[in-house]
């Protein structure tokens, strides 16, 4: 499951501040990853809350219900009938601001992208991915949707591929962005699965790379099929699970797997050494069986003397499916 908190932080934020989220707005099993929220100052304890919703069946008319406290037990009074008071749970009335440049702070320093810059109001520039690519949070719809955006977002990267991450836009809007090199995604759609302290991370496997249909390489690993610029082919299962785990590594903007790497990944511990170097022999082999005994061929599979193997391919141009 993705998201969880993050997903909700994300969620709260587009209306804009204050940012408030409740206590009770987290499942027991994320309250590790609450209380991270808290020490990394992204919540700070706002104070009790003073209203509740109605009962799910009342017809009284109220809007909400007078929350009152009696030392640290809450009841949410109803107006209509006192034998519809609810005793509350004091951790679930609790409310907390979020804290959006913390927020983006926690998100940046999740993927390792160092301190957020704040470009323009409601805009943060969280930082440079190895291939170049900018990332642009807008937490708000005030801030993704206000006037002279493209001047906004070039403040954070003058020339080069934007991805603007923040509430959903109309498609006519996401088009014309598009068309000058600033592509969107919702917090949804990017958002890693929770794993410790990454639980903030935007997933860059899921961030657009504004290639689309302009790839070099592109991977389906469901049939094993490899598309080299206009011709595709199946081809075996092993030297497939070679290709994907070098172009996984170029996607992430890191090219060069070790052989070592690439050892425990594909083999069992007591496989030779030397395996890696014949799977790489047998990948370039299938690739020129089915693509030709071409230049472009025979050095689309690079060896970097003792460092490892890699993909030539220009950066964001390798998919995988």
């Amino acid at each position: 499951m993705t998201g969880g908190l993050s997903q909700r932080l994300w969620r709260l934020s587009e209306a804009g501040e204050p940012v408030v989220m409740l206590g009770r707005q987290h499942a027991p099993a994320e309250d590790a990853a609450f209380e991270r929220l808290l020490q990394l100052g992204i919540l700070l304890h706002r104070g009790r809350e003073t209203s509740w919703d109605i009962c799910h069946d009342c017809d009284c008319g109220a809007d909400e219900r007078e929350v009152l406290w009696d030392g640290d037990v809450a009841t949410a009074k109803c107006a209509a009938d006192r034998r519809r008071d609810e005793r509350l749970d004091a951790d679930d009335v609790r409310s907390f601001s979020v804290v959006l440049h913390a927020f983006m702070d926690g998100v940046a320093a999740a993927m390792g992208l160092g301190r957020p810059e704040l470009v323009a109001p409601g805009l943060w520039s969280l930082g440079m991915l190895p291939d170049g690519r900018i990332i642009v949070a807008a937490p708000t719809r005030a801030g993704i949707r206000q006037p002279g955006l493209v001047g906004a977002l070039r403040l954070a990267h003058k020339e080069g591929t934007i991805v603007l991450v923040g509430p959903e836009l109309p498609a006519l809007m996401r088009g014309n962005l598009a068309e000058q090199n600033i592509h969107h995604v919702q917090p949804a759609h990017a958002l890693l699965p929770s794993a410790g302290d990454l639980f903030l991370a935007l997933d860059i496997h899921r961030l657009p790379d504004g290639r689309a249909g302009r790839y070099d390489l592109m991977l389906t690993a469901a049939t094993h099929t490899v598309r080299l610029d206009d011709q595709e082919a199946a081809i075996r299962a092993k030297p497939f699970q070679l290709l994907k785990v070098l172009a996984d590594a170029h996607r992430d903007g890191r090219p060069v797997v070790h052989s070592s790497v690439l050892h425990a990944m594909l083999f069992s511990a007591n496989t030779s050494p030397d395996a890696v170097r014949k799977l790489a022999n047998e990948l370039r082999g299938q690739l020129r069986e089915h693509f030709g005994d071409t230049h472009r061929v025979a050095s689309l599979i690079t060896t970097n003397n003792t460092l490892g193997y890699s993909i030539a391919c220009p950066p964001l141009s390798v998919l995988v499916k």
